[in-house]
This record gives C-alpha cells, sequence and structure tokens, in this order.
C-alpha cells in the first residue's frame, strides 16, 4: 500500500510535533495530519476536531482508507478548543484559518495558556495581526518556520504561553529574526511582505482624499521593514 503524502505547509507542521506528543489537529477537515502522524509512528494517538460535522465525516473515510485503527483517532464536532479539555493534549495545531479566528479561540479557551501547551499556529490570512496578539496577550513565538507551494509561501508558529518584549512595527509583518538562524525561505519571505506593501504605498498615494496618517504608518513600516532585511542579508554573508 502506498503511503499518504501530505502538501509541504502540511508536512511542514507534521515536522514539528513531538514524537509522543498528545496532538489535536483544530480545524482537521480531512485528517491527513492526524493519519499521517500515527502512521509514521509519531504520535500512537490523535483528535481530529472540526466545527462541522461533514470535513469530521471525511475525515473518518480518510482513516478508514489509510487503515488507521479504530478509536486511534478521536472525532469532535466543537468549535476550537470547546469540545477538548487541558488534560488530553499538550500539543494543538491550529492552521488553515485566518489570523483573527486562531487568535478568537484562544481567547476563548480559559486553559489556553496553561504551561506546558506547544502550539503549532498557520494562518492564512491577518499575519501581523496574529503575531500583535500572540505578543501582547500572553504568548511568546519560539520559531517562524516557512514552507512553499507553488508560488505561495506560508508561515508557521511555534508558540508557547508565556510573556515576551513588544515586536516593533516591522517585527509584525516580518517576525522577529536573529544571527545564526538557518531558515532558507526568509528572504523570500521578506521580499513578498515588502513588494506587497510598496504596492499598497503606490496606491495610497495615488488615492484621492487625505490620506497621510495612514501614508506616514505605512512609511514607517516599509522603513523598518528594509532595515530588518539588510540587516538579515548581512547576516547570510
Amino acid at each position: 500500500m502506498r503511503e499518504l503524502e501530505l502538501s509541504p505547509r502540511l508536512m511542514a507542521l507534521a515536522r514539528q510535533v513531538p514524537t509522543g506528543a498528545r496532538v489535536a489537529d483544530i480545524g482537521t477537515d480531512h485528517a491527513y495530519l492526524p493519519v499521517w502522524l500515527i502512521r509514521h509512528g509519531i504520535v500512537p494517538e490523535a483528535i481530529a476536531a472540526d466545527l462541522r460535522e461533514g470535513p469530521l465525516a471525511r475525515g473518518i473515510e480518510v482513516a478508514r482508507q489509510w487503515e488507521v485503527p479504530e478509536g486511534r483517532i478521536s472525532f469532535r464536532c466543537c468549535d476550537g478548543l470547546a469540545g477538548l479539555t487541558s488534560h488530553e493534549v499538550d500539543t494543538i495545531v491550529i492552521a488553515g484559518m485566518g489570523g483573527e479566528t486562531i487568535a478568537h479561540i484562544l481567547t476563548e479557551t480559559p486553559w489556553s495558556r496553561d504551561p506546558g501547551l506547544l502550539y503549532l499556529l498557520q494562518p492564512m490570512s491577518s499575519v501581523p495581526e496574529l503575531r500583535r496578539f500572540l505578543t501582547e496577550e500572553g504568548f511568546s513565538i519560539e520559531e517562524e518556520i516557512y514552507a512553499q507551494e507553488e508560488d505561495k509561501l506560508y508561515v508557521i508558529f511555534r508558540v508557547r504561553p508565556g510573556d515576551t518584549r513588544a515586536y516593533t512595527l516591522g517585527e509584525q509583518w516580518l517576525g522577529r529574526q536573529s544571527r545564526g538562524e538557518l531558515s532558507p525561505l526568509r528572504q523570500q519571505y521578506m521580499d513578498d511582505v515588502i513588494s506587497r506593501r510598496t504596492r499598497a504605498l503606490v496606491g495610497m498615494r495615488q488615492a484621492a482624499g487625505r490620506m497621510e496618517p495612514q501614508i506616514a504608518k505605512l512609511e514607517e513600516l516599509l522603513r523598518q521593514m528594509t532595515v530588518m532585511r539588510e540587516e538579515w542579508r548581512s547576516w547570510q554573508r
């Protein structure tokens, strides 16, 4: 029997799950991630949660197709982490949804800041807003990992409960960086973000009406990001 293949985005997430973790995949959809983790012996069992019955039914079918023994995946129909308890998990994957939705899930979970939890978060949108939320609301981003699918880059946050110093405006958009960090896709990620913000600035300058405050903020953001990019480049020489 051929083996289940994950997309680059899901594979990047799978590689961050510790061996033997008590893992929950929130917004599991087809349950590819928990199925892969169990079939490869990374985890003995997993929780697959989704807001809708349809994705869970697809996940159950995928688990059967790939011969995951019954009971090894607990399928839960619930909103975010509402159907889980803190003692069931130590690693929580929340991927494939907007950053604001991820922030809402963490806000609505009373035990989301319990010590020892590891979050693997992969936002599809509102990435700067999620970084700001995490660093202002009692979470620490340990690492950012990038995954590329065709021409699109995705960023994955390794996050634990814990305070951290506030991010600058540039860091909210590009993430915090450090000398010696191994991240071959970071240069491309920075270039993409700076390019998009530069186009936005051009559009603002051409728009009718007075947008001086927004333009000034975007100019400062671009200044900070450019400095960060030059710093990163200097470290790669």
